[in-house]
């Protein structure tokens, strides 16, 4: 199937409070939708389709029409406003994008528009999963029976164990325990209020309280909560509150004890909850890799405000992965830009030696003279090596002009300095060569991703 992805999943309809479209799921259906999950992670999608279909899903490998890209579109067949719908939600996997991070939307209609920020945020970004709820909050009208509260009903993806959304979150925490997930929520005025009382908020109407469900201990702790608090900050359209019951100090102060999503039940789960439905996750068991947005309706209320909230989220994912990203050798590929396809780069690490090699294949800076010729290959050909020792993410590199070589010949080789590389890793398959080639003069920066993703997987569990 081929569209607009970003129309489709804004055309998506929930249903309303008390409507009683959200059906819960049986305990049998809880394990066949966690095993279809199972099944899509590890890329038998025919499997994953042929047994969702007995719970009413179907899986779709959707090409989008704006941005070329590739999902795979985990969605009832028969949604909402079918009398057959189950409301349990909609779970896209991409599994050649950059960043192992998961966008969630888990109260698309009760927090007004939050479905269509988390939409933005997915489409802008470069993450491999997004989850949306599929009915309102409060469609079914009996209370949790995870979470007893008035206002939690066994249709809040959120607080409940009943619900695909949890068992989906259960099965990508299983699979991989790398995963960062960013949730949107939004917030009205009575909680604004609350939340100005406590924070220093400048009199922005848009405001967004960062949380990871736990509170924060460290403000220097370099995490992806503080990375999005220092995006916003850096942009200053949208202010920022934290969520900690032991850094406020009362309204002067960035720190709000409101609204930290303490009850969440996937947030419970990944830092390690004994029992999600009533035990909140210990501090030092905070993973710091659930961040849980509350927005402002200042925030929520336009498609340009929401825009700068998905861009911040976006310059965050990548600051945060950037700095804590280390250079390992499950990097050692060949990489090229594809806007230059036909020129490249063959990195290896030697982690033994501290030491990264670089070959950049490309070309002389002019054709060559008409009527120039060569016994092989194109006589505009160059190569160049690099090579330097290396730290966190990054690696300078010593260039060197080889000349006087002959195919398969044993001669006398030229070896010149041409300048310098400094190669940046931004995570397992993005990279920046930033050159200086002294012998021509020439500056200029290389954004390149991997030939190929097969060994993503490796680097990614050697970073971890």
């Amino acid at each position: 199937e081929s569209g607009d992805l970003e129309s489709y999943l804004n055309s998506i309809s929930f249903g309303v409070e008390d409507d009683g479209r959200f059906q819960i799921p049986t305990p049998g259906q809880l394990a066949d939708f966690e095993s279809v999950v199972n099944q899509v992670l590890q890329s038998d999608y025919d499997g994953a389709h042929a047994a969702a279909q007995a719970l009413g899903y179907e899986l779709v490998e959707y090409s989008d029409s704006v941005t070329a890209k590739l999902f795979y579109v985990l969605r009832e067949i028969n949604p909402i406003p079918s009398p057959l719908a189950n409301g349990n939600g909609i779970y896209i996997f991409r599994p050649a994008a950059a960043y192992n991070v998961a966008i969630h939307a888990p109260h698309p209609a009760a927090d007004r528009n939050t479905n269509k920020g988390a939409i933005t945020t997915f489409m802008a970004s470069d993450v491999r999963y997004f989850m949306m709820a599929g009915a309102h909050r409060r469609s079914h009208p009996d209370p949790s029976s995870c979470q007893g509260f008035s206002d939690y009903r066994p249709s809040d993806a959120v607080h409940n164990t009943a619900h695909y959304f949890f068992v989906a979150h259960k099965a990508l925490e299983n699979f991989d325990d790398s995963i960062h997930y960013v949730e949107l929520h939004g917030y009205g005025s009575s909680s604004f209020d609350t939340i100005a009382s406590q924070c220093d908020t400048g009199g922005n109407p848009a405001v967004a309280n960062l949380s990871e469900t736990i509170s924060d201990a460290d403000p220097a702790e370099l995490t992806l909560m503080h990375s999005l608090e220092s995006a916003l900050n850096a942009n200053g359209e949208i202010r920022t509150c934290i969520y900690s019951t032991t850094l406020d100090t009362g309204p002067a102060d960035k720190y709000t004890q409101y609204l930290g999503g303490s009850t969440n039940t996937l947030a419970r789960y990944t830092n390690g909850s004994v029992s999600v439905c009533d035990q909140a996750a210990l501090a030092e068991n905070n993973s710091h890799r659930y961040l849980h947005i509350e927005q402002s309706w200042g925030i929520r209320e336009t498609a340009a405000t929401r825009e700068l909230m998905a861009a911040a989220i976006d310059q965050a994912i990548q600051d945060y992965f950037a700095a804590t990203f280390d250079i390992n050798p499950g990097l050692s590929d060949a990489w090229y830009n594809p806007a230059t396809s036909g020129q490249g780069f063959f990195i290896t690490v030697f982690p033994d030696l501290n030491s990264v090699s670089l070959a950049w294949f490309t070309y002389d800076t002019e054709y060559p003279p008409e009527g120039a010729s060569s016994n092989l290959g194109d006589p505009g050909h160059r190569w160049l090596v690099a090579v330097g020792p290396f730290s966190g993410n990054s690696s300078v590199l010593d260039v060197s002009v080889v000349s006087g070589g002959l195919f398969d010949t044993r001669t006398i080789i030229d070896e010149q300095p041409g300048g310098s590389i400094t190669l940046t890793f931004n995570h397992c398959n993005s990279a920046t060569v930033d050159y200086d080639i002294t012998a021509i003069n020439r500056q200029g920066r290389i954004p390149i991703q991997r030939v190929a993703t097969d060994n993503v997987a490796l680097c990614e569990a050697l970073e971890q």
